[in-house]
């Protein structure tokens, strides 16, 4: 039967002259390297404008280059070009909200918990914790580096790196052993220290524009001592999202909203372009122009282009005169222009709400409700992995510290609570359970009393106060009898 139908496709095929296909090869040539993504991503958090022209006006996207920052102007016409510093803003707000909600880190023994207490104050941990986060969404992904120098401190050093100095190597999936990289200018060289840490050892490989040497030929690597007896590995890497573009590697939350914040950056140039090209104009005859104290002729410039020359009238029934002109601003079309750009760059990061964007521009007050629910996602991912990762960083930490004291390193546990983000307030739990139970006392006389005054009197006056209230209510407190 087989045979027979493939006969008749045979037939139908010849007739109809079709061809097989010959199958399709694509292919597609990526403009960036990781670090190279790196690199483009710091330029935008950092937010120079000039910065942002430079790199952008230098690179081949392989799209003619027709975005925003590789924009050059013609000859003779200059306009500006404005970074908003949206990115740098969303990214710090963030961090900020994820950083004020740490609460504290507790370990499972008292002695334990000194040591870490101790440690943590040693390396100021929270801005460590604070810019961590920050390097993570830009960079990618990063890492925890755990090391010792007696010159500096008695206690471990914690430093983070980013993804553009780290590299990792993966054994069946999972990371093995995280590669630190360290550069050194010197004169005419460059030299790259390589800090491999795994399970089992710390090893260093100096490379000298890229060439292999000794550690011995530069002064900041003589003394460093490589570990063989390791027991556990020094290095925690972390990432908030895996690439799909660079294998083994994190993903940064700028990396997809680039051609958003091109856009915005777009929008908001041209709306202060427009602003300038949009004032009050006069028309001034040749004879009537501005002069310098020389009696040469005043040249406008992109920023004061108010007056433009026309020919004298020499009519004698006409005289010369100035006339001027005011232009129309489109101003609700440059208001919803910058209103959907926003929202492109915002959506799935953060609410406009928490970066302090005026909600009346945007939305209702319902509706911005709903979007801080963005904000909470975004965080509730991050925390999801700082609840793994800062744990290994303390109990890591204190078993360096165990060996630094030729100790055998203990074991360890640790948890890392985190406050709530975003709570209803005061007023609205009261005003809510209050419906719920109605004509019920939700709160006692104490707790009343201590939240109406709070620090303003003192625990002597708020006892008189209480029993001032208890005696209004037939509440008569006594001494109870004894029974002997």
């Amino acid at each position: 039967m087989g045979t027979v139908n493939d006969k008749i496709k045979d037939i139908v095929r010849n007739w109809l002259n079709i061809q097989p296909s010959p199958g399709n090869s694509i292919t597609i040539q990526e403009t960036n390297t990781f670090e190279g993504s790196c690199f483009r991503n710091l330029l935008w958090y950092r937010g120079d404008a000039s910065e942002l022209h430079q790199y952008y006006t230098q690179t081949d996207d392989m799209m003619g280059n027709a975005k925003f920052w590789a924009a050059e102007s013609t000859n003779g016409i200059d306009f500006r070009k404005i970074h908003t510093g949206l990115p740098a803003m969303i990214i710090d707000m963030l961090a900020d909200i994820i950083v004020d909600s740490f609460n504290k880190i507790t370990v499972s023994n008292n002695q334990a918990q000194k040591d870490w207490d101790d440690i943590a104050e040693d390396n100021d941990f929270k801005e460590i914790v604070k810019q961590s986060i920050i390097d993570v969404f830009v960079e990618h992904d990063g890492a925890f580096k755990i090391s010792y120098d007696t010159d500096i401190t008695k206690y471990p050093i914690i430093e983070f790196y980013p993804g553009s100095k780290v590299e990792y190597e993966y054994t069946r999936g999972r990371i093995t052993a995280v590669i630190f990289k360290n550069f050194y200018d010197k004169k005419n060289c460059t030299y790259v220290l390589k800090e491999r840490y795994d399970k089992n050892s710390i090893t260093y490989t100096l490379y000298k524009n890229d060439n292999i040497c000794q550690l011995s030929d530069l002064e900041e690597t003589r003394e460093l001592k490589e570990v063989t007896d390791n027991t556990f590995i020094m290095a925690i890497p972390m990432m908030f999202n895996k690439s799909k573009k660079f294998k083994g590697r994190g993903q940064s939350i700028i990396e997809k909203k680039i051609d958003a914040f091109d856009s915005f950056d777009e929008v908001w140039s041209q709306w202060i372009d427009a602003i300038r090209d949009n004032r009050t104009h006069e028309y001034i005859p040749e004879d009537l122009l501005p002069m310098d104290e020389n009696g040469n002729i005043l040249r406008p410039n992109t920023f004061d282009r108010r007056f433009t020359k026309i020919g004298s009238n020499a009519s004698e029934t006409e005289s010369d005169k100035i006339t001027r002109e005011n232009s129309d601003f489109d101003y609700e079309g440059m208001l919803q222009s910058y209103i959907t750009a926003l929202d492109l760059c915002l959506q799935g990061l953060i609410s406009p709400s928490t970066l302090g964007i005026d909600v009346k521009k945007l939305d209702n007050a319902d509706a911005q409700r709903e979007k801080e629910k963005a904000t909470q996602y975004t965080r509730g991912k991050v925390l999801d992995v700082l609840e793994k990762v800062i744990p290994k960083v303390v109990c890591t930490c204190l078993m360096a510290y165990d060996k630094a004291r030729n100790k055998t390193a203990g074991e360890y546990e640790a948890n890392v609570d985190f406050k709530e983000y975003a709570n209803p307030s005061f007023e609205a739990i009261v005003e809510t359970v209050s419906k719920a139970r109605p004509n019920q006392n939700i709160m006692s006389i104490e707790k009343a009393v201590d939240t109406m005054y709070g620090d303003s009197l003192s625990k002597e006056e708020k006892k008189e106060e209480i029993k001032r209230l208890k005696e209004e209510q037939g509440i008569i407190e006594k001494e109870e009898p004894s029974l002997f």
